[in-house]
């Protein structure tokens, strides 16, 4: 029995779950734009007709995991913050959830941030209502409120300094040049971001 996963319904039938568990893999690999139908049909073994039964387009498989893993690891930061209360607590957690979700997802991770320029457009409404960058601003004014984070830069460059080294992290985890698992990587991150923050 294949081990469910947040981006795969125990309702999908067997055919589903291939699609959506090889695609996931095929799109952080390879690419989205490297990546075909027939690619993704050969991985999971079946034809491209019954891809095309439960997705339209290799885009709308595409929107779909993106949705799923954005809003997955949306939800694993906004837990792990409301865990704590305080900025330091709260900005200690919202880094080992960030690092835990590519611990656990690699391919989910990196699929997400390699293609969030392109996907973000067709999201649905309702997602990007709430996101990941409102909820770092949001701990960022916080850490202002406290004094323990800086109201002498600007805090779109402070929001780049965090987003942009989490991302930056884990594309280096997953290509190899740093050494896993992520969580081991997360006080020193924490400890390089709170002095750039301070």
């Amino acid at each position: 029995m294949m081990k469910e996963t947040f981006y795969i319904s125990v309702n999908d039938p067997p055919a589903k779950r291939g699609i959506l568990e090889e695609g996931l893999r095929l799109f952080a690999e390879r690419g989205l734009s490297a990546t075909s139908i027939r690619d993704i049909a050969d991985a999971t073994g079946y034809s491209n007709p019954a891809l095309y039964k439960h997705f339209k387009t290799k885009e709308e498989l595409a929107l779909t995991l993106f949705e799923r893993c954005y809003k997955e690891l949306m939800s694993r930061l906004t837990l792990a913050m409301k865990r704590d209360s305080g900025f330091s607590l709260q900005f200690r957690a919202y880094v080992a959830a960030f690092i835990g979700f590519y611990d656990d997802h690699p391919h989910a991770m990196i699929f997400t941030t390699d293609n969030l320029a392109a996907l973000w457009p067709q999201a649905s409404e309702s997602m990007r209502n709430r996101t990941i960058i409102t909820l770092t601003r949001e701990l960022l004014e916080k850490g202002r409120q406290e004094t323990l984070v800086s109201n002498d830069t600007n805090l779109p460059l402070q929001l780049i300094l965090v987003v942009g080294t989490l991302v930056q992290l884990v594309r280096q985890l997953y290509l190899g040049a740093l050494e896993g698992p992520a969580i081991n990587h997360a006080a020193g991150i924490e400890r390089m971001l709170r002095s750039g923050l301070a």
